[in-house]
């Protein structure tokens, strides 16, 4: 699906978005799950040792645990002007290698309706499907449909750890080749905060915005965990999404 073509700024705030829950310590980086790079079959098979990570990637995982195993479960209200509907979410993280010395980590993203009958084409229901995250020190840039290492024309979908003294990013490519400073299209975190969550802990927190010229989306990203809460409101229409962490299990 491609719903940006007439909505740009809502489908990548879209993908953004259990009955499982088990709080977890701080994640450790086990190599052992990560696959290296396979040669092609005509070439001669040899060890290839996994690539070491840097102290940035290293960083990065441990404040957004994506290994093998994680799985995040969403609830997720989708409405326009006519209705509301709600769906489970459910983000897992099946696969982890490297690519060309990038760490890669790949989501299936599964969804169940829960209430509601949305018509054919609900321009608020999630998506689902495989999607990648790849890891280049602090940037982790998100592929949908297509993964390539072409950095340039990615989305930057977060910087971990987040930038200080409210400095700002564009998650969209064309701005950052173009330095386009305008006030729509970036992206930037709050100050940190303390926040106890429902299933319990306390944990280091964010407040994560972007603003577009139609809507804002906004959401709580939390160290060691991830997304805990995103919304996105499109002015001037009543339609857009809310999406809340029900439970988790981290590696």
């Amino acid at each position: 699906m491609r719903k940006e073509l007439c909505f740009f700024p809502i489908i990548f705030i879209l993908i953004f978005a259990s009955g499982c829950h088990r709080l977890a310590a701080q994640p450790t980086l086990d190599l052992s799950q990560l696959t290296p790079v396979q040669p092609a079959q005509d070439a001669p098979i040899t060890p290839t040792p996994a690539p070491t990570l840097d102290p940035a990637t290293s960083e990065a995982l441990r404040l957004y645990p994506l290994l093998i195993g994680s799985t995040w479960v969403y609830e997720y209200l989708g409405y326009d002007q006519n209705q509301e509907v709600i769906w489970q979410v459910v983000e897992t993280v099946t696969n982890t290698r490297f690519v060309e010395g990038y760490f890669v980590a790949e989501l299936e993203r599964t969804i169940k309706l829960l209430e509601g009958d949305p018509p054919s084409g609900f321009l608020s229901a999630p998506d689902s499907g495989i999607f990648w995250y790849l890891v280049d020190g602090q940037n982790l840039y998100r592929f949908e449909g297509q993964l390539n290492t072409q950095l340039s024309s990615a989305w930057l979908d977060l910087v971990l750890p987040f930038p200080e003294n409210n400095q700002a990013w564009y998650p969209h490519p064309d701005q950052r080749a173009n330095l386009d400073m305008r006030t729509s299209g970036f992206r930037y975190a709050s100050h940190p905060f303390m926040k106890v969550l429902p299933m319990g802990g306390t944990y280091t927190c964010y407040n994560v915005a972007t603003r577009f010229e139609d809507g804002t989306a906004e959401g709580t990203f939390c160290e060691s965990i991830g997304y805990v809460y995103q919304e996105f409101n499109y002015y001037n229409r009543a339609f857009g999404y809310r999406s809340e962490l029900r439970g988790y299990s981290l590696q």
